[in-house]
């Protein structure tokens, strides 16, 4: 049988203290935490200084580099307007100026035919015949137009009925082919000339004369002042 023993035990060895943290070992872990902090701070000042002293100063590298290319590219839009300005329109050809009296002008008679026309003068009067055909004029007088026909290309024919005329109401007027002088009828070769008067019975005011091709269609005209 066990004998159970009822001694009391012996009280537990006290702990020893916790020692102290010797205090150059703290000082030693201070400054070095200190130091680093310091140099990040002022790392941080020094930084935003330099930035600061690029972005505000004009004469920089970096500055004009940008400067260069911004001051080139606006130069051409300055000068777009001017440009891309719409070149003028060309001055339209002026058309010929219409037969007058006292000049010459031209009349295409086909194939190359060309006659060189002048009225040389056209005048108002009341008989325009001598001989025992005369006869008054229906309205009023006469328009009597002195002729000059030459040939500037090719072969052309003088012709009486070539010429036809018009008073200023459209109304066709009679010509009188008895008068005195009349222009011929007939080839004019290129140096020579026919020269002639048309007599028309037309009433008083402008008048239009046509001058007809040998197919007797009208190749041009000339305004006779009233």
């Amino acid at each position: 049988m066990t004998h159970q023993s009822f001694e009391p035990l012996p009280p537990a060895p006290a702990m020893p203290a916790a020692s102290k943290r010797p205090f150059y070992k703290k000082k030693l872990f201070v400054i070095p935490t200190t130091v680093v902090l310091l140099g990040i701070a002022l790392g941080s000042c020094g930084g935003g200084g330099k930035s600061g002293s690029v972005d505000s100063s004009p004469s920089s590298p970096a500055a004009s580099t940008a400067a260069a290319p911004a001051a080139a590219a606006q130069a051409p839009a300055a000068e777009a307007p001017a440009t891309q300005a719409p070149a003028p329109a060309p001055a339209a050809p002026k058309a010929p100026a219409a037969p007058t009296v006292g000049k010459p002008f031209s009349v295409d008679m086909r194939n190359g035919d060309v006659a060189k026309i002048t009225i040389v003068s056209a005048v108002r009067t009341q008989s325009v015949s001598t001989t025992a055909f005369a006869t008054p004029p229906k309205n009023g007088s006469y328009l009597l137009l002195d002729v000059l026909w030459e040939t500037s290309a090719g072969e052309t024919s003088s012709n009486p009925f070539y010429f036809t005329a018009k008073d200023k109401a459209g109304r066709k007027a009679d010509q009188n082919l008895f008068a005195d002088n009349q222009l011929g009828s007939g080839s004019v070769m290129p140096g020579d000339k026919s020269r002639g008067l048309l007599a028309f019975d037309v009433a008083p005011g402008a008048v239009t004369v046509m001058i007809s091709n040998p197919l007797m269609q009208e190749a041009a005209r000339i305004q006779i002042p009233g």
